[in-house]
């Protein structure tokens, strides 16, 4: 609340997120590559030596968006798959049967509407 949302779509937000994402030099892409690659999350995460702030800022948005009855099925769906033991076609198949919802509501965020 109160934030600037041009802070996220500047170089601290998107272009971190960017960086992150696809440079093998990132520990968050390192362990999803592991994972891609059919790795368990501790054999990743035993390989990279350390554990990569993606791991841990996913159970933290997990437990916020639930608390906050807020929509994040990419969240809930990446959490499914790290630690509640569900396969990705799990979640595919969840995904795309489920009831259709916006994830952004730009109304609501100030300074788009």
């Amino acid at each position: 609340q109160g934030a600037n949302p041009m802070t996220f779509l500047g170089l601290a937000g998107v272009g971190d997120l960017i960086v992150t994402c696809s440079s093998p030099k990132s520990r968050n892409y390192q362990v999803g590559y592991a994972l891609g690659q059919g790795h368990s999350l501790e054999e990743a995460v035993n390989r990279l030596g350390e554990v990569a702030e993606g791991v841990n800022t996913l159970k933290v948005l997990k437990a916020k968006a639930q608390e906050a009855q807020v929509y994040m099925p990419l969240v809930a769906g990446l959490h499914a798959i790290l630690f509640e033991g569900r396969t990705l076609n799990q979640v595919i198949e969840h995904l795309m049967r489920a009831e259709p919802k916006t994830d952004v509501d730009f109304i609501s965020i100030s300074g788009f509407n």
